[in-house]
């Protein structure tokens, strides 16, 4: 229900409904966003459909959650939402899918998982989906390829290493090329896409593993197209690798001191819990390997260590 107030109409915020359906997933990280929200206000309005008695999200979750989280109770509609009138289901897909390509941190497998629906559900066909978009036929069909294709499980790994790297990269400002993060090329996920379903999780793991660029990943997928490989959940280094692997966690620990010095107490509060979480991975690794050194059959019984 609308409420007026002073010439302005306000829809309670308790009457705005997420669409269990929608594109992303996850929407990340909005403490920036309830800073801007704070400070300035909604610099883009929230746009809804009217459904029943209540209102559903077209575009703008991120912003409703920040909202929400500030206690603001009403938004002021024409200001701070829009209602689109007359909004079908599939229409309202459409603007979702067109809102979220707009952001560039867009998850590829929720992209491409959409577009199966808007085919599948609403009768689209991928070319006309493309042109609505504005994009090529290409970008659509290798968008289904990652959601048709790729195994549930590595769909997964992949997501949460490429929300991690992008946590990461927020928190700590690159300012030179040893501060990135890896993250897998999304050309090089669309290959192992068309491995068969039994290595796609090993070439996975071997990639990231060994943080490979994009032509030693091309190499390494290609022999496995060519000869095929035994599945198994990673891949034994050659002792070179550990050893530049080792030198990168060396270096990364100090910037991580560095870096700690400066936060503030609510940062470093929070970069504390997360150092803690890693000591116990560290910890768990540490014992692992104890226990397989001192017995060489482990290996053998258990798999490849990775």
């Amino acid at each position: 229900m609308l409420t007026n107030n002073n010439q302005c109409e306000y829809i309670p915020i308790h009457k705005i409904k997420t669409d269990s359906s929608h594109i992303r997933k996850k929407p990340g990280d909005i403490s920036h966003l309830k800073c801007t929200v704070s400070d300035v206000g909604l610099l883009h309005p929230i746009l809804v459909r009217k459904s029943n008695d209540s209102y559903v999200i077209i575009d703008g979750e991120r912003r409703l959650r920040a909202m929400k989280e500030l206690a603001i109770s009403e938004l002021i509609v024409g200001r701070e939402i829009i209602v689109d009138v007359d909004e079908t289901e599939a229409d309202a897909r459409f603007k979702q899918i067109i809102a979220n390509i707009q952001h560039e941190d867009i998850n590829h497998f929720d992209l491409g998982h959409a577009f199966v629906t808007l085919k599948e559900k609403y009768g689209y066909q991928y070319r006309e989906i493309a042109e609505i978009i504005g994009k090529t036929p290409h970008y659509v069909t290798s968008k289904v390829g990652l959601a048709k294709r790729l195994i549930k499980e590595v769909q997964e790994m992949a997501a949460i290493d490429w929300e991690e790297s992008k946590c990461i990269q927020d928190t700590f400002s690159s300012e030179d090329d040893e501060n990135e993060t890896y993250e897998i090329n999304v050309k090089i996920i669309e290959d192992i896409a068309r491995l068969p379903e039994e290595f796609q999780k090993t070439a996975y793991i071997t990639v990231r593993t060994n943080e490979m660029s994009n032509d030693e990943a091309l190499k390494y997928l290609r022999s496995v197209k060519k000869r095929g490989l035994v599945p198994c959940e990673g891949k034994v280094l050659h002792d070179s690798s550990l050893q530049k692997y080792f030198e990168k966690i060396d270096r990364d620990i100090e910037k991580l001191a560095d870096r700690l010095k400066m936060a503030d107490r609510m940062s470093r509060s929070d970069l504390l819990l997360k150092l803690e979480s890693s000591l116990d991975k560290l910890n768990l690794l540490y014992a692992r390997l104890k226990s397989e050194s001192s017995d060489p059959g482990q290996n053998e019984r258990s798999g490849a260590f990775v």
